[in-house]
């Protein structure tokens, strides 16, 4: 089968210290230590075969995520800049769907055809956050693309227990490409959903929301806020075409906080004037810019206000906390999107037609021509990238 294939070396930096589980599995806990000359091509690899516990399905649509672009990106000594857990070689891609072509022998709940979307969480079950059902805070985890093959492939093998089935979006749409899209989509809704409704415990309707940064999860945000009664929208966002794509994603007002900042503007300020004084009930952080949002939170936070810290952030972060003292607001950290139910109601969601997530979908590129695809989500400009073998074109968009 055709694959992008990813290999680099293991060659962990001075005064970086192993953990035993490192040393044996070869799967780095911080990949930018560790991992070194890391390059992809696409490739023929061998196809793959399901165990019992296993499905094989024939990949129908696989979405970009910037950690797909970022960590065959690489610093000056020639380490990759992705600090997350990772293991190569490796086909990447953990955001994909397909149907399924093979059963193994000790799998009863899915049958041969059937669509389905693949969880790129893998939790134990065993750890004590598993057993707290704290599935994102797996301390075994392991992740499709990460640490063992992933979607960017004509073929993928995955574990029955990490599929949700797709079929109720095709007999809405009637059209099995848009399930595929749609399926490739619920991982980053579903990062979002997390957040905002598990984690952060959503809104009222009639609640004042922002969200900062419109990547993909903010894009995702945006969407599932609007149609949980957000009564003004608002997102802040730095470039041109992604703040097009707040508001084709249902953001009420979308400014450039960069543009603000030069005409002397108090984004605060500009929040409570939109509520009328009442403040803003809660703040997704998609941005991870959290040095520079924080102070807006503080200036326009709601009694009773709600930020939830969805973006990952580099460095350290100074927060003002007497605004959520004296307003009794919260910050709530957020990361994952497995358990709580939450692929199938963000797929009841899509198959109601609640939420629309190929409104983000900025490029569809075929897996022989993915590096278009990962050199536009590296750019931080566009959304989400979608790579399949049934595009027609290759090199563009469809």
């Amino acid at each position: 089968m055709r694959a992008f294939y990813v290999e680099a070396e293991f060659e962990p930096k001075p005064g970086y210290k192993l953990s035993e589980r490192e040393l044996s599995t070869r799967r780095a806990a911080r990949g930018n230590s560790v991992w070194k000359n890391i390059r992809g091509s696409v490739t023929d690899r061998p196809d793959p075969h399901p165990k019992d516990d296993e499905v094989l399905i024939k990949v129908g649509a696989a979405g970009i995520c910037g950690t797909d672009a970022h960590l065959l990106l690489k610093d000056e000594e020639g380490y990759t800049k992705y600090d997350g857990h990772s293991k190569y070689p490796i086909i990447t891609g953990h955001e994909f769907s397909g149907e399924v072509v093979e059963l193994g022998s000790a799998v009863h709940r899915l049958k041969l055809g059937d669509l389905v979307s693949v969880e790129s969480m893998n939790w134990c079950g065993e750890c004590d956050a598993c057993r707290m059902g704290m599935f994102n805070q797996c301390k075994n985890l392991e992740e499709p693309g990460l640490t063992f093959d992933g979607g960017f492939a004509e073929y993928a093998v995955v574990r029955a227990k990490y599929c949700y089935l797709l079929n109720d979006i095709v007999e809405f749409y009637g059209n099995k490409m848009t399930a595929f899209e749609l399926g490739a989509m619920i991982e980053p809704t579903g990062v979002a959903y997390n957040g905002l409704f598990v984690r952060g415990g959503g809104i009222r309707p009639g609640g004042h929301v922002v969200v900062f940064g419109a990547g993909p999860i903010g894009l995702a945000a945006i969407s599932l806020m609007k149609t949980s009664g957000a009564a003004k929208l608002i997102c802040f966002e730095t470039t041109e075409e992604r703040r097009k794509l707040a508001q084709e994603c249902g953001a009420d007002y979308v400014y450039d906080p960069i543009a603000l900042g030069k005409e002397g503007v108090n984004p605060s300020e500009v929040l409570m004037d939109l509520t009328k004084g009442r403040g803003i009930a809660l703040f997704a952080e998609c941005s991870g810019a959290t040095n520079a949002t924080y102070p807006v939170m503080a200036g326009a936070l709601a009694i009773g206000g709600k930020t939830v810290q969805i973006g990952h952030s580099l460095g350290k972060t100074s927060i003002d906390l007497y605004p959520y003292m004296f307003n009794a607001g919260g910050i709530s950290g957020s990361n994952g999107q497995s358990g709580q139910g939450i692929y199938s109601d963000v797929i009841a969601l899509m198959a109601s037609g609640r939420i629309d997530m190929r409104k983000m979908v900025t490029g569809r590129v075929h897996l022989e021509d993915i590096q278009t695809g990962l050199d536009q989500a590296a750019d931080r400009i566009s959304g989400k990238i979608l790579v399949s073998m049934n595009y027609k074109n290759y090199g563009g968009n469809r």
